[in-house]
Formats: C-alpha cells, sequence, structure tokens
C-alpha cells in the first residue's frame, strides 16, 4: 500500500534506484552533501510525529516498532520487516532526485498481481494489507477458491437433487431413475406407463403403475411372461409353500397331508400337524392278561412245549372273556395225527381232536361271548374229555384211548395259544382268528409254565382291562374287504355306521377302483364323490361320548345321507346328478371296499381325507353285519369286537395293576 511522500524498497534483486534524465555523475559537492546526510535527531518533538518510510528506514536503519509506527497495522509490517532486515545490509540505498522528485518505489505491491486465486474458481481477487482476498464462485471453496464443492454429499451446500445427483466442477447436475422425470431440474415424478402406453399388458393381465415403473398383473396363481406377454401358471410348489406334500394346479396349489401317517392339514392349509383326539378312552392294559387276537394271520400268540412222564393226562385251565363269536382258544398236538382244539363256534365250546382211534366234533353249553369272564378247564380223564365253564360241566366226550401217544416213556405236547399252526388241518374249517383274552391259565397242571414272563414286556399281547362290544380303530390301519353291491340288474350301496369317534378326521367307509377313491365318507360325515364334496351332514353327536348312528344309501340316480340328531346339505341338483353318473360309471367295474381308512397306493390328491379312523365302529353293508376277522385283509391294531370304554366301570378288582398301551 502506498504511504505519501514514503518511498519503499520492495524489490529483493535490484538496491540502486537511479533516474537516468540527465547524467549518471553527481557533482562534488551534491555527492558530498547527499553522502554525509546527518542523521536524524530522536527529540520528543521527532517522536510525537507520524512515522515517515524515508525518513526513518531508507534514510537510515530503522528497528520492528518504528515499522509498525509506519504503517499503523500488524499485516503490512509483519510483510515489509523481514524482507527490509534481510537487504539493508547487502545494498546501499541510493535515491537520486531529479528535478524534486523521489524515484525510490513508495508503495507495497499490488497483492492481487500476478493474480493468486484459482482461474476457474474465482470471480475477485480483493488486495489487503500485505494480503488478498479471492472471492469465490458459486460451488467452489478454499483460501484461493482451489477447492470444489461436492454438493452431493456435502452437508453445508446440499443439492437438493430428489434421486440421483453428479457432481461437476463448480456445479452439480439431478438425474433421475427409470420410470421418473424432472420439470424443475431438482425433483423427480413417476412416469405413468399404464397411462401412456394403455396396451403394453396383454390381456388377461392388467397394468397398475408402480413407483418408478409398472406391473402386468395376472390372476391369482398366474404370472406376466413379458417375452411373449402371456400369464403363465406359477408352479406354487417350486417355492415350498407346503410342509406336506404339495400338488401344483392350474392357477393354483393344494397342500396335502399324509393322514395315513397320523397328520392332517391345519387351518392356515399349508402345515401338517398331528391329528388330536377329541374322545379319550379309557385303554389301559393289564400285564398278566394275554391277548389271543395280535395276528391277524390266525397264527398262535403263544407256543409251549411239554415233555412229561407218558401217564400224564392232558389239562388246562384259565379264565376266559370275548365278544367274538368264533375262533380258537387253544391247539395242543403230540404229532399230526393225534391233536385236540378247543374252540367258539356261535359263541358257544367246541371240542375238536383226532388220535389213532378217533376223531371227533362236539358242541355244547351256552354262548359264552358275553364280554363277561368265565372260567373254562378241560381235563382228560380215563375215557372221557370233560370240559366245564364256570366249574360246571357242559361236555364229556367219550375218548376210548389217551389223546396223546408216549414215545420213549415220555409224553411231548406242543400247546399253542390262540390260532393254529401251519399247514394244520382240522375236521371241520373253523377261523382260527380270535378277539378275546385269557388270564390266570394253568396248563399240564404246570402253572403258568412261563407264559407270564413271556408275555410281559409285550404290549401287543396285553389285553384292555375293560371292553365293550364293538370294533376298534386305533388310528393305525384298515380293513379290506371284497363286497358285491350288485342289486336286482342294478347296484346299490346299503351302509348303516354305528361310530364313537375318538379323533375329529378319518376315512370311515370308501370304495376304491383302479387307485382312485369314487366314494368316501369321513367322520366329519361329509360324502365325497371322486374327491368332490357332495353331502355334508351337520351333527352334535361327533367326538362325543355317546355313539351316533348313520345311514348312507347310493343309487344310481340318489344318494342319502342320514343321522340322529343332525342336518344335511347337498350339491346343487345338476352337479349331483353329473356326479352320480359318473359314479355309475365306475360301479360297473370290480371295486373293493374299505373300512376304517385308504389303502397306501391310493395318492394323497385322490381324495381330501386319507387319515384313519380312530374310534369304536359297527358296520352293516345290504343288512349284514361285517365280521373284520373275516376281512380280506386286517391291520393287527384292529380289534374285531372289542372296544375300550370312555370310563372304567365302577367297582371292578380287574381295574388294578394297569398301564397305557
Amino acid at each position: 500500500m502506498k504511504r505519501d511522500g514514503a518511498p519503499l524498497f520492495i524489490d529483493t534483486s535490484v538496491c540502486l534506484c537511479v533516474s537516468i534524465s540527465h547524467s549518471l555523475v553527481l557533482s562534488q559537492s551534491t555527492a558530498t552533501q547527499f553522502l554525509s546526510r546527518q542523521r536524524r535527531a530522536n527529540s520528543l518533538f521527532e517522536e510525537s510525529k507520524k512515522g515517515n518510510l524515508e525518513r526513518e528506514c531508507i534514510e537510515e536503519l530503522c528497528d520492528k516498532e518504528e515499522a509498525r509506527e509506519i504503517f499503523e497495522n500488524h499485516p503490512e509490517t509483519e510483510y515489509f520487516y523481514p524482507k527490509y532486515v534481510g537487504k539493508f545490509a547487502e545494498c546501499i540505498i541510493i535515491c537520486v532526485c531529479v528535478s524534486n522528485t523521489v524515484c525510490c518505489m513508495a508503495e507495497i505491491s499490488d497483492q492481487c498481481t500476478p493474480p493468486p486465486c484459482y482461474k476457474e474458481g474465482a470471480k475477485l481477487c480483493v488486495d489487503g494489507q500485505a494480503s488478498f482476498t479471492c472471492q469465490c464462485k458459486p460451488g467452489w471453496k478454499g483460501t484461493r477458491c482451489e477447492n470444489d464443492i461436492d454438493e452431493c454429499s456435502d452437508p453445508e451446500f446440499p443439492a437438493g437433487c430428489n434421486q440421483i445427483c453428479y457432481n461437476l466442477p463448480g456445479s452439480f447436475h439431478c438425474a433421475c431413475e427409470n420410470g421418473y422425470f424432472t420439470n424443475d431440474k431438482v425433483n423427480c415424478v413417476d412416469i405413468d406407463e399404464c397411462l401412456m402406453y394403455p396396451s403394453i399388458c396383454k390381456e388377461p393381465a392388467k397394468c397398475v403403475n408402480t413407483p418408478g415403473m409398472y406391473e402386468c398383473q395376472c390372476p391369482l396363481g398366474f404370472k406376466y411372461n413379458f417375452t411373449f406377454k402371456t400369464c403363465n401358471d406359477i408352479d406354487e410348489c417350486e417355492l415350498s409353500v407346503c410342509h406336506g406334500t404339495c400338488i401344483n394346479t392350474v392357477g393354483s396349489y393344494a397342500c396335502h397331508c399324509d393322514g395315513r401317517e397320523g397328520q392332517h392339514l391345519a387351518q392356515n392349509e399349508r402345515y401338517c400337524e398331528r391329528i388330536p383326539v377329541c374322545v379319550e378312552l379309557y385303554d389301559y392294559k393289564h400285564p398278566e392278561m394275554l391277548y389271543l387276537g395280535e395276528q391277524f394271520a390266525g397264527l398262535p400268540v403263544i407256543y409251549l412245549r411239554f415233555r412229561l412222564p407218558e401217564n400224564t393226562k392232558f389239562a388246562a385251565e384259565f379264565d376266559f372273556r370275548t365278544f367274538d363269536p368264533e375262533g380258537v382258544v387253544l391247539y395242543a398236538e403230540s404229532s399230526h395225527d393225534s391233536w385236540f382244539m378247543l374252540g367258539l363256534r356261535g359263541g358257544r365250546i367246541e371240542v375238536q381232536f383226532k388220535n389213532q382211534h378217533t376223531f371227533k366234533v362236539t358242541s355244547g353249553g351256552k354262548a359264552i361271548n358275553d364280554g363277561q369272564w368265565h372260567v373254562i378247564s378241560v381235563d382228560e380223564l380215563e375215557s372221557s374229555i370233560s370240559v366245564k365253564i364256570s366249574k360246571e360241566a357242559v361236555m364229556s366226550i367219550n375218548s376210548p384211548d389217551s389223546l396223546f401217544t408216549s414215545v420213549n416213556g415220555k409224553l411231548e405236547t406242543k400247546v399253542y395259544i390262540a390260532g393254529l399252526p401251519n399247514r394244520t388241518d382240522v375236521i371241520k374249517p373253523i377261523n382260527p382268528r380270535l378277539d378275546g383274552c385269557i388270564r390266570g391259565w394253568n396248563l399240564m397242571n404246570q402253572g403258568a409254565s412261563g407264559v407270564k414272563e413271556v408275555i410281559q414286556e409285550k404290549k401287543s399281547k396285553h389285553c384292555f382291562v375293560y371292553v365293550e362290544r364293538g370294533s376298534y380303530f386305533t388310528g393305525a390301519g384298515l380293513a379290506h374287504f371284497n363286497i358285491d353291491y350288485s342289486d336286482s340288474g342294478s347296484w346299490k350301496v346299503d351302509v348303516q355306521m354305528n361310530i364313537r369317534p375318538s379323533s375329529s378326521t378319518g376315512v370311515l367307509f370308501a370304495l376304491v377302483h383302479n387307485h382312485k377313491v369314487p366314494l368316501s365318507v369321513a367322520v366329519n360325515l361329509q360324502v365325497f364323490l371322486d374327491g368332490v364334496s357332495v353331502a355334508t351332514l351337520d351333527s352334535l353327536m361327533l367326538c362325543y361320548p355317546e355313539r351316533l348312528t348313520v345311514q348312507l344309501n347310493v343309487t344310481p340316480t340318489e344318494i342319502q345321507i342320514s343321522a340322529n340328531s343332525s342336518t344335511v346339505t347337498y350339491m346343487k341338483s345338476d352337479a349331483l346328478q353329473e356326479a352320480l353318473k359318473h359314479f355309475n360309471s365306475t360301479m360297473q367295474s370290480p371295486i373293493s371296499t374299505y373300512i376304517g381308512g385308504i389303502p397306501d397306493d391310493v395318492p394323497l390328491p385322490a381324495t381330501p381325507v386319507t387319515a384313519f379312523y380312530h374310534g369304536c365302529m359297527d358296520i352293516t353293508i345290504a343288512g349284514q353285519q361285517l365280521d373284520f376277522d373275516e376281512a380280506l385283509g386286517k391291520h393287527n391294531s384292529i380289534k374285531s369286537h372289542s372296544c375300550p370304554p370312555v370310563s372304567a366301570p365302577e367297582s371292578r378288582p380287574e381295574a388294578t395293576q394297569h398301564h397305557r398301551p
């Protein structure tokens, strides 16, 4: 900055300032006058004057305080003094005045020359006290305006872009994502493709605008193919939407749980859960009660071998209980030609035996298949066989010689409890299967003969403590029958079921043909034709301790179902007649009858209900009650003629020492 009348040496490369207007050589008197110039006095008057650069720092050497008095500010003093001190010792400062003009440098140079500010970022340089100030253009910052402001990330200078921001030198640019446009260079607005391009989606898909894009929405269960512009079926099963078995259908899917494994579909129709018990039964068993119907094959449940003295007579005594009218209780032999069988036929005791001398078939006494315990005893006497029920003789059969033949002084006897051994031919055919129990046995006068220890740990051989009349399905299997439904040149399905379900789902009755289920009735009293519900009974008696009687009649033109305390709803007439027409066609072919479930070879989608029935049931078809001992096949868990009660009878001694199965 210039000070009036105060020359300033700034240039660091030139120490001699000469004005060449006439002659470079001074006269002797002039030179002497300049070189002998006196140092100024530092009197009080002198110090009271304003500082003068020429007088104080050029004519003589000044200190920093004197320089501050001259500039009267700190920045210029700090700028000048270091340069002044550094060069004073190196140079002789000569100012030659010509024509009363001071020719020495008289100001601090302009700090904006040469330009110190960044050209691209500065709009103006302002000279200051030994300094300069760069005024920046918008979008720049820094002492020299050399730093670009990133408006896209700098919170002090936000660009304000609605979506995408691009930083530029000294500026920025706002952009929009696909599906948007901007009309103010900052904010983005959604493009409504459905409005701009009405035919962008092909039927049956509908165009739905979404932020930044659009969707071609197909009907539920379909997905739009943008390549072919079609609605394609979604295979939901590939998305693992089902916990059990998933069946994809056009536009939908169905989750199935295999009821044959004790599962059913939960309320969310996706997950499988265990089928709950809705009516608890008193199904306790006793470890010392032997169940005679363990094997549907009719084979013995216990085999014993006795080797006794040759004069030993055959003897057997035990307590016996059953509702079954026919079956084998006991079979004994010493050889194929000498054997003895004790059984039931029509509920009465029947004896068949054969030895070297004779063979006989005899029955007698009253029917004992009443579900009560009876003491049965068989004794071989000298010339007869005595059979007693509760100590009362009911049969005395003449026998001229011993039942069994001894060998080498020993009587070897094999005793089979319940059923017949393989390749056994009796005199009069009999169903070997027997649903009954024995306890307290004494065979060949040898006591329990180790039978108790044999059956103790085998719960399948244990009997229920209490039973009622009826057939019991445990929910583990079914029974298979071959039944002829023909009726006067046509056919008729006439079924009556007396049921007490213990669970809320399961198959009561089903007709199966070629791995399909043309007719089935479920526990919830729904009737299905080819898997479609055609009739539903609404009853308050389901999952109830009392039994419910259900009547079903189906002909080629009509279907009827009824039950006590219930109302029924049928499919619409036209649809029902069409379903019956198709069912009539199926009934012209051989068909299998299943009670209590669906066979394993029927796929899950064939019928809505696949669970095995759990509960008690008596079933009559065409007026004939089914005997499950006479089925083509039956799961071993099904009790043909006994069912555990809902509660135990009062004051019964056998209620002690029992366990759950």
